[in-house]
């Protein structure tokens, strides 16, 4: 069975982020074992949201449930005009959201997507 692929999404400072790999460099450094963790971290919720709009969701769940799909199919499937749809795409490619794989064709290759946003400071 192959393990489940989870994102990390979260809200994070740049600082914060570097303490984060310093605790897991000195970890390793210890020989403990690491379990890899793939995440994006956004410095604010307004980021967060600027960036995973409402037509990006409706973009990832859409190619999660019709599988690998060519990416004009994938924006005309949901109704995006060809350059809003590609850049969104492309956007969500370049995060690491979407996939590209051998055929040309984009997909989402998480299982799931956990998204943490912090309620303090």
């Amino acid at each position: 069975m192959t393990e489940r692929r989870i994102l990390r999404i979260e809200i994070s400072t740049p600082q914060a982020a570097m303490e984060a790999f310093a605790r897991t460099w000195e970890r390793l450094e210890r020989g403990e074992a690491i379990s890899p963790v793939e995440s994006i971290g956004f410095e604010s919720l307004s980021e967060l949201l600027s960036t995973l709009t409402p037509a990006r969701w409706n973009l990832i769940q859409t190619s999660k449930r019709r599988g690998p799909t060519f990416i004009g199919d994938l924006a005309e499937s949901v109704e995006h005009d060809g350059i809003t749809g590609r850049t969104d795409i492309g956007t969500l490619i370049d995060l690491g959201i979407l996939e590209i794989d051998e055929d040309q064709r984009a997909f989402v290759p998480w299982d799931e997507i956990d998204l943490r946003v912090p309620l303090a400071a």
